[in-house]
């Protein structure tokens, strides 16, 4: 057996917790298990649980009581109260406790107070408060109020205050009210300031006094008029700016997720440390008392070790909780109950996840060093996010067809074109007439961009080719090809990707024919098979001459078949002097379709060419290029690099930082180059399907003299040619214009000053009969009405209107 003193000397010992001995207490009926505890109250936040503090209320009202207690008139026989061993507080103290343990009702613990309050001490025997000892007027009055009082700290806790406070929970409005629709129910008082909603329930704060309630603000809120119109890129406080996520930098976004992985293993290795060094004194505490009962033939069970008032705290119980998942909280329980057998389990597993996760920091070092390394030189490029998008939106479908359909707008004000310095040299310039050029007959609204045929358009072609052949259907590729050299090449003036085929039939001088156009005669054949100019024919027509492409052709007609009015002609049946356009000029009245590719395919040649000249002034790249003459070129590396973005092997971050690699500045011009191309490559899938773009070229290199009447077979094409493309080959510029049908195609410059007209002395006579004969403009050369002289004073005829040559031909081959 232990003596009494030694077991003294063994609590008085222990210096992390409370030692005693004695039997068990079995649990008490109801009692909840670990278990239990962890699944309905969760987890604490200190081992032990610390005592409950009282509230403000509760403890003003205990301050009151206790000078309550302090009255003379209470005690008019001057006893010496705080001598006494059962003084009036320790007696309300222990009615408290016996109403708390139910042994007592509300109704005996108010009898009891209030004998208590009035008399200084509790009435026995049964006998009424009024006849219990005597008490002044004053003391009787206080204890009223006490009394009172006590009703509200009674239900400040229990079910009634957990109902009140469920209650405010489940309020209409939350906090912040900013960010609710508060609709009429909230009146604006200032231009800040607004009311709370009729319906809202405020909190309530039982340390106000009665002067704080009269001067602090309870009726209405900070909430600024325009707030719920600022729109999307206005933030409603600084804590909910993100500037990594508002630029959208793949780079910053790495780093930063690079760094939260490394903070959270930090912190998880600091916490679990900082739990270890708490619970090792109280393991070793723990274990040598254990050993110290078990020396002495102590039974097991009759040492109770509890562990002191803030021994472990809220971080230690969630690094202890952490190690063992979803059983945490339960662990925890049973450290609280019983530490002397749990705190050494507890802390040989800290001990060893800390010596896991160490290791395990030590290999996710070496993948956090080489990621912050491949992405710290493009987390400064703050820009190339920010450009890059200005540059999408340069180019795409909605802005496009804008700036073409407001180009008076923009050419009138300038000021209205959305500029950027990423966009500089891909933004068209903008023209109410072209006046300098008027063999071009821009005498309406347009716009122009630069292209030269010195710009990479084979590499922009094969670029498309790659995405076509990724997205479209395989019966796409032949289609790509022949729209390439059918149209794309003969346009732009560039030298042909596959020597064209030889016509196998040909058509002589003076044969009828049938071309998408319209019917007419073979005039002349342009046969220069060594010479850059292309295969065709000379034919006249109804409306003019103009060269046709073989494939234009569709059969001969026959020898009866009236196909060409006679009319004036050059020598060898050739065309009147100035009838054709120049050579360099092509007219185009295409679709919208054809529109959008037109300028896509601009913008992409442009952007190789910046490509290749910002490859050719990185002072980097010279250097390398010096010091290695074999180094591959870095253009063709750029270009398949984007031909593995297009195909999708790689994504925007690693297209980027392939990029960066080889060109240093700039790199936003690279990035932006596959979205175009998938932009583009759409763009000619729409002119493949929509499958007029042959008829629509065919019309354009008839070479009229009259863009009038280029535009009307085009419209007898399609109603859908409404948008005017122009290509001059000497000055490298394509012009676009928008021309609805109804509107009316100018060929005059509206600027230009109307002469007045001379004196009637002063004009020239009107031509004779045999004048006019000679005269192209004049119909049917010697017609007699039209030889009649207009009468003095009168304006001289409108040239009538040209009619649209019919162009289907039916079923039996035809002319409808």
């Amino acid at each position: 057996a232990r003596s009494a003193d030694r077991e003294r000397e063994i609590a008085a010992s222990a210096k992390h917790g409370h030692v005693s001995f004695g039997p068990h207490r079995p649990p008490r009926r109801n009692e909840l298990t670990p278990s239990q505890r962890a699944q309905l109250l969760g987890r604490p936040r200190s081992v032990p649980g610390a005592a409950c503090a009282p509230t403000v209320a509760e403890q003003v009202f205990f301050d009151r009581v206790r000078a309550h207690f302090d009255r003379r008139d209470l005690f008019p026989e001057q006893r010496a109260v705080a001598a006494r061993k059962h003084t009036p507080y320790s007696e309300f103290v222990k009615c408290l406790h016996l109403f708390g343990v139910g042994v007592i009702g509300k109704d005996e613990l108010i009898s009891l107070l209030k004998g208590l309050f009035i008399h200084g001490n509790v009435p026995r025997g049964g006998s009424s408060s009024s006849s219990a000892g005597g008490g002044s007027s004053g003391a009787a009055q206080a204890a009223n109020h006490l009394l009172a009082d006590l009703e509200k700290v009674l239900v400040g806790r229990g079910p009634f205050a957990n109902q009140e406070a469920a209650k405010r929970l489940k309020g209409k409005h939350s906090l912040p009210l900013r960010e609710e629709s508060l609709g009429s129910s909230a009146k604006p008082v200032t231009v800040n300031y607004t009311t709370y909603p009729s319906d809202y329930v405020p909190p309530k704060c039982s340390g106000k006094t009665e002067h704080e309630r009269k001067n602090l603000n309870g009726k209405c809120f900070s909430m600024p008029r325009d707030y719920p119109t600022r729109g999307e890129r206005h933030y409603a406080s600084p804590e909910l700016y993100d500037g990594v996520k508002d630029r959208r930098n793949a780079y910053e976004e790495v780093m930063c997720r690079v760094e939260d992985e490394m903070a959270e293993v930090d912190m998880a290795i600091e916490r679990n440390a900082s739990a270890m060094r708490a619970l090792r004194p109280i393991r070793d505490e723990a274990v040598s008392l254990a050993e110290q009962e078990e020396r002495d033939g102590m039974p097991i069970g009759r040492l109770q070790y509890k562990l002191k008032l803030g021994s472990l705290n809220s971080v230690h119980i969630g690094a202890i909780a952490r190690v063992y998942g979803e059983s945490g909280d339960e662990v925890i329980q049973h450290l609280r109950l019983n530490p002397i057998a749990v705190v050494p389990i507890v802390y040989s597993r800290l001990k060893e996840k800390d010596a896991e996760w160490r290791k395990v920091k030590k290999d996710l070092n070496r993948g956090w060093k080489a990621a912050l390394t491949d992405n710290h030189e493009g987390s400064f490029d703050v820009k190339c996010v920010s450009y890059k998008r200005e540059i999408e939106k340069s180019f795409s479908e909605d802005r496009l067809i804008e700036e073409c359909q407001r180009a008076k707008s923009f050419a009138k004000n300038p000021s209205k074109i959305p500029q950027h310095p990423a966009t500089t040299m891909m933004l068209p310039n903008f023209h109410l007439v072209n006046a300098t050029n008027p063999i071009l007959g821009l005498f309406q609204p347009h716009l122009s961009v630069l292209e030269s045929a010195n710009m990479p358009h084979k590499d922009a072609f094969g670029l498309l080719e790659t995405y076509i052949n990724k997205v479209g259907p395989k019966k796409m590729k032949e289609a790509v090809s022949s729209f390439r050299s059918a149209f794309v090449e003969p346009w732009f003036g560039l030298p042909a990707s596959t020597p064209p085929e030889r016509p196998t039939v040909k058509y002589t001088p003076g044969q009828k024919v049938r071309t998408t156009v319209g019917d007419g005669q073979v005039v002349s054949v342009s046969d220069d098979a060594g010479g850059e100019t292309p295969f065709r024919y000379l034919v006249r027509f109804g409306f003019g001459t103009g060269y046709v492409w073989p494939d234009a052709i569709a059969h001969v007609l026959p020898p009866n078949v009236a196909t060409v009015p006679d009319g004036p002609s050059g020598e060898d049946g050739a065309p009147p002097p100035g009838s054709l356009m120049p050579e360099d000029v092509q007219v185009l009245f295409g679709t919208e379709s054809v529109y959008l590719f037109m300028r896509l395919y601009i913008l992409l040649v442009t952007m190789l060419y910046q490509a290749k000249d910002i490859i050719g002034r990185d002072s980097a790249n010279v250097a390398r290029r010096i010091a290695d003459p074999e180094r591959g070129d870095v253009y063709e590396s750029l270009l398949s690099i984007i031909r593995d973005a297009i195909e999708g092997k790689i994504d925007e971050k690693e297209l980027e930082t392939r990029c960066r690699n080889l060109v240093k500045r700039d790199v936003y011009n690279f990035v932006a180059i596959p979205p175009l191309v998938d932009g583009c490559g759409d763009a000619a899938l729409g002119v493949l399907e929509e499958d007029l773009y042959m008829n629509l070229y065919h019309c354009s290199q008839l070479k009229l003299k009259g863009i009038k009447q280029t535009r009307l077979l085009s419209l007898e094409v399609t109603d859908e040619a409404v948008y005017r493309m122009q290509i001059q080959g000497s000055a490298s510029q394509v012009f676009f214009s928008y021309l609805p049908p109804e509107m009316e195609l100018v060929t005059t410059n509206p600027r230009a000053e109307t002469a007045k007209p001379p004196p009637a002395e002063s004009r020239p006579a009107p031509m004779d009969t045999d004048e006019k004969a000679a005269d192209p403009a004049s119909e049917n050369g010697g017609n007699a009405a039209a030889s009649e002289k207009p009468a003095e004073g009168t304006v001289a005829a409108k040239e009538p209107d040209l009619k649209r040559p019919k162009t289907g031909v039916d079923a039996e081959g035809k002319s409808p």
